[in-house]
């Protein structure tokens, strides 16, 4: 197992996820948990976030905590940011309740779990958005 490491000036090393998790979008890989700090932080009813590739397309899974009204406005904001602070364009937005974003014991997201999830159509979203 490897591990994505970014090394910066001042000799500080920073640990910051293992190299599988990475995303290869365009031939650039990006860590997953830069997207969803990104998306977090830019809306107080995002609960919590996770990413993942499918087939060339990045598709953002938010947790709602609030009004489900607020679900499509969510769409165009989680767009805008992830646009905006790391160049890419997100295929499919995927709006679901609290809690179901699988976590393991340790606290780490299951991202390939919640992918499996998002492909058999079992995520039961509030409201799914198709970018292509």
């Amino acid at each position: 197992m490897f591990l994505h490491i970014i090394l910066e000036r001042h000799d500080a090393l920073y640990v910051v996820g293992s190299l599988d998790e990475t995303l290869e979008l365009r031939g650039v890989r990006y860590h997953p948990t830069d997207i969803e700090t990104s998306v977090i932080r830019s809306h107080k009813s995002i609960a919590e976030c996770a990413v993942f590739t499918w087939t060339n397309l990045l598709v953002v899974v938010v947790e709602l905590e609030g009004s489900e009204q607020e679900a499509l406005d969510l769409v165009a904001l989680v767009t805008n940011v992830v646009l905006e602070e790391h160049y890419l364009i997100v295929g499919v937005v995927v709006v679901v309740d609290p809690g179901v974003i699988p976590i393991n014991s340790r606290g780490e997201k299951q991202r390939m779990h919640l992918r499996d999830g998002f492909l058999a159509d079992q995520l039961d979203p509030i409201y799914v958005a198709y970018n292509m």
